[in-house]
This record gives structure tokens, sequence and C-alpha cells, in this order.
């Protein structure tokens, strides 16, 4: 993964919030801070708040130059949070996350369900584990008795299919 490295060095306020056994893959500035892409985590320096992001949690990530946006979906929520940068120099950094969602999320699936509304089906890589996710763009709907039953339904067919 050389070829996402930048040709000058990460200032401290990055290289002071990556773990030994974390490796910085790119990084670049915005107007508030920082975007780092390391092995495990996106990290935002945002002023003086700093933000981990592990790429089990993404769902997506979007390039629309210069702005950069990463869909997330946290543990046991229905509902998906976007977080969105407006990069000054973006380098690698847009091609380094493309590669580390690609590696997080192995199915991505959006079903149309009669009671549950439209609902999207993502596994994704957790370390050695697989953990599939759905995010409902009706969440009542699809937490209705009917729903949930619809959803859980399609995501057992789903897991079926696919052998995870």
């Amino acid at each position: 993964m050389a070829w996402f490295r930048r040709s000058n060095p990460a200032p401290s306020q990055i290289t002071s919030q990556i773990a030994k056994s974390d490796r910085l893959l790119a990084w670049a500035t915005h107007r508030d801070g920082f975007v780092a892409v390391t092995t495990n985590y996106l990290i935002s320096i945002d002023s003086d708040e700093v933000n981990r992001t592990p790429w089990s949690l993404s769902l997506q990530a979007r390039w629309d130059q210069p702005q950069l946006t990463l869909v997330t979906q946290l543990d046991g929520e229905q509902s998906a949070v976007t977080h969105t940068w407006i990069l000054d120099e973006p380098g690698s950094v847009p091609l380094a996350i493309r590669d580390r969602v690609t590696a997080a999320v192995l199915i991505d699936r959006v079903r149309e369900l009669p009671n549950a509304g439209q609902v999207r089906f993502i596994a994704r890589r957790n370390g050695q584990e697989i953990e599939w996710t759905t995010v409902a763009d009706d969440v009542v709907a699809a937490k209705s008795a009917i729903g949930t039953k619809e959803v859980s339904d399609t995501l057992h067919e789903l897991k079926s299919a696919f052998g995870i």
C-alpha cells in the first residue's frame, strides 16, 4: 500500500492519535483540522475534538471533489450517520478510504419489502467476524411486527444465499 503515502510527513496532531498497532495510510487537511486514514480507523481531528471511526462501521464513502462523505452505522442502530468534510488537498485520501470501505463491506443489497419499505442489508467484516446490519428508510414500518418479520426473513434468505 505504499501508493497511499504522502511525500510530506504527517503533522504531530495526527501521528499522536495513531496506536502502535495501527498504520497511517493517507491524510489530508480540511478547514477545521485533519482527516487521517489508517488500517483500522478513519480519524477526524476537528479543532479540539478527535473522532475514531472503525472501518467495521462503514457503509459507504463518496468522493465528489472537494467533498468527502463517509456513511456509518453504529452497532444496533437502525439509522445511518453521514460525516462530511471539504478537503483542501485530498492527495490519496479518497483512494485509501475506498480501499478500506471496500475491505470492510462484503455485501450491500437493497430490497423493497411490502410492509417494511426499502431496507439495505449489509454484511461487514469486523476483524475475523462477519456482522450483518440493516438500514431501513422507514424505521417505523421496519419495526412494526410484520415489518420486523419481513426484515428477519429477508436477512435469513440473504445469509443462506451468500453462505455467511
